[in-house]
């Protein structure tokens, strides 16, 4: 390979292969990222993004950067939007954990060196006034309002791309749109529970129960976590009598297994994670998600379903579930407006069993 960033980036300081090969695939678009610039403007761009490399590098394997620059210009972070681009959607196999350390160095030097106008502090100072204010709630729920639509379009569009309704595409290419998908799926998740919060415990589920069938709910849960599940390289069992029905509050019901069953799966790192539904005298049915993850402590147990926690240890062991606990409060206030509660049990040699029992169906 043509050595197209400064040689001292290759001599010196001894980037990542990873790194080093994305730089060189940035370095030779620069023309197409900076068309209004000279050729020569290009050579300067070259040593910044050279710069640029050499802290991300330093991060990434344990050192401090030396020297760093500041994000000071548009240009610079358009270097290492275009950095963290090549890294995420050209590295591959072997090279996951390299890569996903990378991609958290760039993040870091960008919090750590980045620039703010007097502008951007005004309007940061002004939105931490208004969340602190009487309408912060509210402001809360217009955004994830506004997330949900461009959030939906981005969970079609992936799906449809992965199952090669647009053509044909590669494993890689599968796996970086299963990708694409859960993460779209877990902000869009975020998002209807947030709007959820702001209803009352009355309004989550319609006033009239409706006959639905065991298979279309558990079938568009496995759906929905999929990609998810081949992600991780777990196991999904799913246990419902094929031709079983019943009568209900089917909208409410997958929402509480979808959330169920997505935080298993996030806090399983291997094993299996189980959905089903069983029956049980007069009538009753119990629905459960159980996993082979690590328990829950007892000390976290009491705050389980309390939304906007504050998260201990971000990333550590003890991060047992989602940072803010919105699912699992929506999933108990969706569980208790069709006339039942959430229970679980928890050990580290059983790992976590969510489940709940709805009553008979009301006859009209």
């Amino acid at each position: 390979m043509d050595t197209i960033l400064p040689l001292e980036l290759v001599t010196e300081a001894s980037p990542p292969p990873p790194l080093e090969a994305a730089a060189q695939r940035v370095a030779s678009r620069l023309h197409e990222l900076f068309p209004a610039l000279e050729q020569g403007d290009h050579d300067g761009l070259r040593r910044r993004l050279a710069a640029l490399v050499v802290a991300v590098g330093r991060i990434a394997t344990g050192r401090a950067p030396s020297a760093a620059p500041e994000l000071g210009t548009a240009a610079d972070n358009v270097l290492l939007d275009r950095l963290e681009h090549e890294i995420l959607w050209h590295e591959e196999g072997g090279e996951g954990t390299e890569v996903v350390q990378l991609l958290r160095a760039c993040s870091a030097y960008r919090r750590t060196h980045g620039t703010a106008s007097p502008a951007d502090l005004s309007r940061s100072e002004d939105l931490r006034t208004r969340m602190l204010g009487p309408d912060a709630f509210e402001l809360l729920v217009e955004v994830a309002h506004d997330f949900r639509s461009p959030l939906t379009s981005i969970l079609f569009l992936s799906e449809a791309l992965r199952d090669g309704h647009s053509g044909t595409v590669t494993d890689l290419q599968r796996s970086q749109l299963g990708l694409m998908y859960s993460a779209a799926f877990g902000l869009a998740s975020v998002a209807s529970d947030v709007v959820d919060l702001a209803r009352r415990g009355k309004d989550l589920v319609a006033d009239d129960p409706e006959p639905y069938a065991f298979a279309e709910v558990f079938r568009s849960v496995e759906r929905m976590v999929l990609p998810m599940v081949q992600e991780k390289g777990l196991e999904l069992l799913i246990q419902y009598p094929e031709h079983g029905q019943s009568e209900g509050h089917p909208h409410a019901l997958s929402r509480v297994l979808l959330n169920l069953t997505t935080n298993a799966l996030k806090f399983t790192d291997e094993g299996s994670v189980e959905i089903g539904v069983r029956p049980m005298a007069q009538n009753r049915t119990e629905y459960f998600v159980k996993d082979t993850g690590r328990g829950i402590p007892a000390d976290r147990q009491e705050e389980l379903f309390q939304p906007f926690k504050k998260r201990r240890g971000q990333g550590q062991k003890g991060d047992f579930f989602s940072g803010s606990g919105v699912g699992l409060s929506i999933a108990r206030r969706l569980v208790e407006a069709m006339g039942s509660s959430l229970e679980f049990t928890t050990s580290d040699e059983q790992g976590t069993r969510f489940f709940f029992v709805l009553p008979a169906p009301r006859r009209r």
